[in-house]
């Protein structure tokens, strides 16, 4: 009897081991539930400029064409402030998942070479490039300088007396027009007002002239209030073709005003690749291109391997003129 109960022991023991392993070695063979596809949930959108302005006004309409793309909503989230330092610093700190993006600009460059911000901006994957714009030189259009180069000639008589409003120290319209004085060899007052002062206080005679991005100034010229003297890209800009580059007089300026998206360091290239197809068709959604003609902003996209190239090229010349200023060693 005894033998025989071991028996029995050892025989529902096989059978329960026999059970046991068929259900595993089932269960590892189950379809396993698929990850859910980026995106699944809304999508941050950063913007370092305050509500109203073109650069805000252009990301919203672009967050707006890239939604129909991704499927899900493009959160815009003004984050102003130190030259763009806000924003950036807020988007290196946030997930490398790409539910967090940055509208970029030169500030990416001004604010990262400058020490608003201690990193770089190679700190971020830099998704593409949307286009960019020229930062002329403008002044009233009762001004008694109708060139570039009469008012570089008043200038040298007169040093210190020409006041050169920009956005503020060390922006790209501040840069710009250091490296007009520099190569130039006048003497200007560099007069820091910040973006929403800038046509203002030229209108109003604080300032005879100002650095500031086309679409800001646009609208003034076609009103015939202000006129630009020169543009800072090598090339003339399409939408004022007679106005020429400083580069074609002589004073080799190009300093490109650009806008693109960035994204945390470490983002996974797939996830980069949506965004760069999902921003490419918003650049080119009815609305945006309507407001980028409205404000002079020329599109011009790239994608993430040919945006980084651009990024090295124009850092180049954010650091030049950085120095040329004796904003840094």
């Amino acid at each position: 009897t005894y033998i025989l109960e071991v028996l029995m022991k050892k025989r529902n023991l096989t059978y329960v081991l026999i059970v046991t392993l068929t259900v595993v070695f089932s269960m590892a063979f189950l379809p396993q539930a698929s990850k859910a596809e980026y995106p699944d949930k809304p999508i941050n959108f950063l913007i370092p400029f305050g509500v109203g302005g073109s650069a805000d006004l252009m990301g919203r309409a672009l967050a707006a064409g890239a939604k129909e793309s991704l499927g899900q909503p493009i959160v815009p989230i003004n984050r102003p402030g130190a030259g763009g330092g806000i924003m950036y610093t807020a988007l290196k700190e946030s997930k490398a998942d790409g539910y967090t993006v940055g509208w970029n600009s030169t500030s990416i460059l001004t604010a990262t070479n400058i020490g608003n911000v201690p990193f770089k901006y190679t700190a971020f994957d830099n998704v593409c490039r949307i286009g960019f714009t020229a930062m002329p030189i403008a002044v009233r259009k009762d001004a008694p300088w109708n060139t570039l180069q009469e008012l570089i000639d008043y200038a040298k008589k007169n040093p210190g007396k020409i006041k050169i409003g920009n956005a503020g120290t060390g922006s790209g319209t501040h840069l710009t027009a250091v490296m007009l004085e520099k190569l130039a060899d006048i003497q200007v007052v560099h007069v820091p007002l910040g973006a929403k002062r800038r046509v203002p206080s030229c209108l109003g005679g604080e300032v005879q002239v100002i650095c500031v991005p086309l679409p800001e100034a646009a609208p003034q010229c076609l009103a015939g209030q202000m006129r630009l003297l020169a543009v800072s890209t090598e090339q003339r800009d399409p939408k004022f073709p007679d106005v020429p580059s400083m580069t074609e007089l002589g004073y080799p300026v190009v300093m490109d005003l650009f806008r693109g998206i960035s994204v945390p360091k470490g983002t996974p290239k797939s996830v980069i690749q949506k965004l760069v197809e999902a921003f490419e068709k918003g650049s080119q959604d009815e609305d945006f291109k309507k407001i980028a003609d409205k404000k002079g902003f020329n599109i011009d996209f790239q994608g993430n391997e040919a945006f980084e190239a651009y990024l090295i090229e124009q850092n180049k010349n954010v650091v030049e003129s950085l120095k040329l200023g004796g904003l840094t060693k």
